[in-house]
């Protein structure tokens, strides 16, 4: 059996050991409201998200240079033209460049106009962390409808509990189960990503490579699934609980507390990265009213013990996108 490394650490900070797995501590609880009403208003999108398409940066070499801060912080791609994904983009920028301290890879996609605008046109793919989860759930459930994939109701649950509390013993039993090592490259295929990779080494599924131009298509693709399928997912993330079955608090990025109205998203956290020094804190999903917005928000950072200064750098670039998209919601 394959040996798994824990990829998200307890809030406290202690880095996992090779090998070494928490115990499970999800608790099934009653739907939060945020999880109806994102429900019902994120359906909304779904013909929107049908009848556009996103604008996708071109390829990326997976062994390119790792970057120094904020060098991904570049003109963006896209539509310049004063759309909102535009202006949350250089809102984002400017944040980041004045908290520092970080290498910031985003995505902003507006389903109701499909105008998209990305960091960069070469981003580096960044460690996906638990937002690898979201790529495997997306190849099985896309292999079930095409293919005929079994899936019985225990890999369902299990798929909810990867997503909502980002469980990982969870995870480690989908990856096995269901060739994860094989997830990246299927999916890349199927919606044509150029960043996404397996991990090198594929007992560390936190590695896999992501980019945030890749993400907010795998998040439109979920939107124009099936009804069963995409509410598989999206209840899950919007039914996320405060804290994570390893004990991280998921307060942070689009989840942090200066969010208001239906933010449903996939956090990840992993340290340490080969150098022990480099953690990697992301936040991805949609936002808005009418959860009308992609947002893709990968970072990489120093390592610091309590992960308070990581999670405090990630929420102020996603309040300044916040700012930028309530605004979408009192024009139109």
């Amino acid at each position: 059996m394959a040996r798994y490394t824990l990829h998200e650490v307890a809030e406290a900070g202690v880095k996992a050991d090779a090998g070494h797995t928490m115990p499970a501590r999800f608790v099934f609880a009653v739907p939060s409201a945020r999880t109806v009403v994102a429900a019902s208003l994120i359906a909304a999108q779904v013909l929107v998200a049908a009848s556009v398409g996103a604008v996708v940066c071109g390829p990326v070499g997976a062994d390119a240079p790792r970057p120094a801060a904020n060098s991904l912080l570049v003109a963006p791609s896209g539509p310049m033209s004063g759309d909102y994904p535009f202006a949350a983009l250089t809102a984002a920028q400017a944040a980041a460049t004045g908290v520092g301290g970080l290498d910031l890879d985003v995505g902003i996609l507006d389903l109701r106009t499909g105008v998209s605008a990305f960091s960069t046109s070469a981003p580096v793919p960044m460690f996906a962390a638990s937002l690898a989860k979201v790529i495997l759930i997306v190849d099985v459930v896309d292999r079930r409808r095409e293919e005929g994939l079994p899936v019985g109701d225990t890999d369902l649950e299990l798929m909810r509990r990867a997503l909502g509390p980002s469980d990982d013993l969870a995870m480690n039993e989908l990856w096995t189960r269901f060739d994860g090592q094989g997830a990246a490259p299927r999916v890349s295929t199927r919606l044509g990503l150029s960043g996404t990779a397996a991990p090198a080494d594929p007992t560390y599924w936190g590695q896999m490579l992501i980019t945030a131009a890749d993400l907010t298509a795998v998040y439109r693709h979920i939107l124009t699934m099936p009804n069963a399928d995409r509410d598989l997912i999206i209840g899950a993330l919007a039914a996320a609980p405060a804290v994570a079955t390893d004990g991280f608090a998921q307060d942070f990025g689009l989840l942090g507390p200066r969010t208001v109205g239906i933010a449903v998203a996939k956090q990840g956290w992993m340290c340490c990265g080969e150098d022990g020094r480099t953690a990697y804190l992301h936040s991805a999903g949609l936002v808005g009213d009418d959860g009308r917005f992609v947002v893709v928000l990968l970072s990489r950072q120093q390592f610091e013990q309590d992960w308070q200064l990581q999670k405090d750098r990630l929420s102020a670039v996603a309040d300044a996108v916040h700012d930028v998209l309530d605004t979408a919601a009192t024009m139109h």
